[in-house]
């Protein structure tokens, strides 16, 4: 069950692959609140079980490209934008999401 969960949550790494976050994120240019959710679900839940320096290594990975998502979506002089951005969603991504990524990388340390 947990390679299975791994490789899901890698797929997130692959920006071609279909309804994830992270494609839905680069290639798609939205912001979709539940695939976050689902993928810090999954994340947690995989954490729980093995601390994988892999999984860790993800998770910063995901934090660094959602945080150049939102400087270039307010970069005027950049051509990407988040399509459905919203202060909403940013505050939430600031004040939600990306703490709980925080907390998951140091658990048992990063």
């Amino acid at each position: 069950m947990n390679e299975n969960i791994k490789l899901r949550l890698l797929e997130n790494k692959d920006d071609l692959i279909e309804g994830t976050f992270c494609y839905s994120l680069f290639e798609e240019s939205i912001f979709y609140p539940n695939l976050m959710t689902e993928f810090i679900e999954i994340a947690e839940i995989f954490l729980s079980y093995d601390n994988d320096l892999e999984i860790k290594k993800l998770l910063k990975w995901v934090i660094g490209c959602v945080e150049q998502c939102f400087l270039s979506h307010h970069d005027e002089n950049d051509y990407y934008h988040i399509k459905n951005y919203s202060i909403d969603i940013e505050s939430k991504w600031k004040n939600i999401w990306k703490p709980k990524l925080d907390y998951l990388l140091d658990i048992n340390g990063s």
